[in-house]
């Protein structure tokens, strides 16, 4: 059975299983003012913010693009916290070594 899609906006860590389908409006390279090791981040337009870490940098580098869509699977969240907010969601997709990520082709996605 396939897994539902989920809307961004429910986003929250009270489950571990989301499935969501987002576009890269902004691929920054940012050293985390509070956590050096998180080096890079992602707006998904202007819902919610994704970090990877250092370590993972180079396998997620290459398959992500700015202006593309993306259906994101297995990944952590956490609270959205520190200096640098460029989203107002209250939390943010931390990429892990599990996370998967298709390319979504839909047009429709703003």
């Amino acid at each position: 059975m396939a897994m539902a899609i989920n809307y961004v906006s429910d986003i929250n860590p009270s489950k571990e299983s989301w499935k969501i389908i987002v576009r890269v409006t902004h691929l920054r390279h940012l050293p985390s003012y509070n956590n050096p090791s998180e080096l890079h981040s992602i707006e998904l337009g202007d819902k919610i913010q994704a970090s990877i870490k250092r370590s993972m940098i180079m396998t997620y580098r290459n398959l992500l693009n700015e202006g593309e869509s993306y259906t994101l699977m297995t990944f952590g969240v956490g609270l959205n916290s520190g200096d640098y907010k460029p989203t107002s969601h209250a939390y943010k997709i931390n990429f892990l070594n599990i996370t998967k990520v298709e390319v979504n082709r839909d047009a429709s996605i703003p």
